[in-house]
């Protein structure tokens, strides 16, 4: 129903209810109009004014947000809410392109598949136990940990804002459980296993761009430092993500006084193979978090992987966007027009509702999908909101998951500025990724005004001659 049909039916209700109990007069009223006094009936509006206020505010926010995407000439959809009540709704279920606030659907269908207290697991294994410390081979063993990092790494991206204090994965970890269980001398060298998922490095349909500018590694059940050689000044990415894992252990364990008798390579661990070490990643929950605030990219994709594999016991990104498919339908959430080619939004070919983010987002208020608010950025505080909004009424008041490509826009989060106001927002449009930015700003603004209508006394007026302390 539309803010103005809204305020139309309060008003109306109001009225009959009124018109209705005005006829029956308590006595106090009665006796207090025959002495001259004019007082407010005991069911007089103006005693329950908030419904007609919030109704005006409603019909002044639809008006604002609708001119705000008129004048940007831009296709949009949003959907604001309070506490599940509709407020202002734009095209709710058309399917638009929706950069990365698709992670945040990704995010509940891992939650919901995976569940929150589980872990992404990396293991070294051999063929037998060592022999006075010596190994005939080591094989390490991917599970999908997009977290693992080697030292130098982890203390790199303690330098970056928008990643500053996420979790992450120790591989150093690994490297001292391999020498605490007596591994002193790798003969054949380290071998790394990622077939656990398919080996399709980059979906055929992504840009070129994503590669080269470092926006998402190589995607493989086993990678360390995110499938990147390098981090700065550029970013490179490797040719194959186990092999450079295989040989970063190998370097931090030849650190530790392991000797390792050849080069790094791939390759399949032996049926039956024993455990020498294992480190896992964080808990889901905090997986999750990292990948929606940081709009961790290789970690969406993975993810996908992941479900595929638990679900269809097959890694692949078909099976992943399959099974999650199937999931967000299991959970009752509005999947009309829905279309996934991959996990973490970088696909154009995606299309996802406004109807569909903010009812992904309302999961949040569950225990089992917390991590779903917990893992928002916080404009001009953290995550990918880390320099933005800074300085403004949202800093530290909006939490979100945001969305950019060129001609795509978009934000899905929370606004607590008076009052909590659960909303999704995306736009399509002639834009750069920089005007995008400050379009999502603005609506996100406007939505913070809410409700910005006149006071209740002001929209129902005292009785003439009735003085301003007489309602209590």
């Amino acid at each position: 129903m539309s803010p103005t049909r809204v305020l139309a039916v309060v008003l109306s209700i109001v009225a009959a209810v009124c018109a209705f109990l005005g006829i029956r007069r308590s006595d106090a009223t009665v006796e207090a109009m025959d002495r001259g006094e004019v007082a407010t009936p005991l069911w007089s509006p103006r005693r329950v004014p908030q419904p007609i206020v919030d109704a005006v505010g409603g019909q002044r926010l639809q008006a604002a947000l609708d001119a705000a995407v008129v004048g940007a000439g831009v296709d949009a959809c949003f959907v604001v809410d309070e506490g599940g009540a509709p407020i202002a709704v734009r095209a709710p279920d058309v399917p638009f392109v929706p950069a990365s606030t698709e992670k945040i659907v990704t995010a509940a269908a891992a939650l919901a598949v995976l569940g929150g207290d589980s872990h992404l697991e990396t293991k070294a294994v051999a063929a037998a136990a060592p022999t006075d410390g010596v190994l005939d081979r080591l094989w390490l063993v991917g599970g999908g940990d997009f977290l693992l990092m080697t030292p130098e790494a982890q203390a790199l991206r303690e330098e970056i804002p928008a990643l500053r204090g996420f979790p992450t994965t120790s591989m150093a970890t690994l490297a001292d459980a391999v020498v605490a269980a007596g591994v002193r001398r790798i003969t054949g060298g380290i071998v790394g296993d990622d077939s656990r998922y398919e080996t399709l490095r980059y979906l055929p349909t992504w840009k070129d761009s994503y590669r080269t500018e470092g926006q998402v590694g190589p995607l493989g059940a086993l990678t360390v430092n995110g499938g990147f050689s390098q981090l700065q000044p550029e970013p490179v990415p490797v040719q194959d993500p186990a092999v450079f894992a295989a040989a970063e252990l190998g370097r931090l364990l030849e650190e530790r006084g392991v000797t390792i008798g050849r080069g790094a390579d791939r390759g399949t661990a032996p049926d039956g193979a024993v455990d020498i070490a294992k480190v896992e990643s964080p808990p889901m929950t905090a997986v999750v978090g990292e990948m929606v605030s940081a709009s961790d990219n290789l970690g969406a994709e993975l993810l996908v992987r992941e479900i595929g594999f638990r679900v269809e016991q097959l890694g692949s990104t078909a099976a992943g966007i399959n099974a999650i498919t199937q999931e967000l339908t299991e959970l009752g959430l509005p999947t009309t027009n829905l279309l996934l080619v991959d996990g973490s939004g970088l696909d154009r070919g995606n299309r996802v509702t406004c109807q569909l983010l903010e009812a992904t987002l309302d999961l949040g208020a569950e225990p089992a999908f917390a991590a779903l608010w917990s893992g928002l950025a916080v404009a001009g505080q953290s995550g990918t909101l880390v320099d933005q909004l800074d300085g403004t009424v949202l800093d530290g008041k909006l939490r979100g998951k945001t969305g950019s490509l060129d001609g795509v826009t978009g934000l899905v989060g929370i606004i607590e500025v008076g009052r909590a106001l659960r909303f999704a927002f995306i736009a399509n449009g002639p834009f750069t990724e920089t005007g995008g930015i400050g379009l999502r700003g603005h609506i996100a603004s406007i939505i913070a005004t809410f409700p910005d209508a006149p006071p209740g006394d002001v929209l129902v007026p005292r009785p003439t001659g009735e003085p301003a302390t007489a309602e209590p």
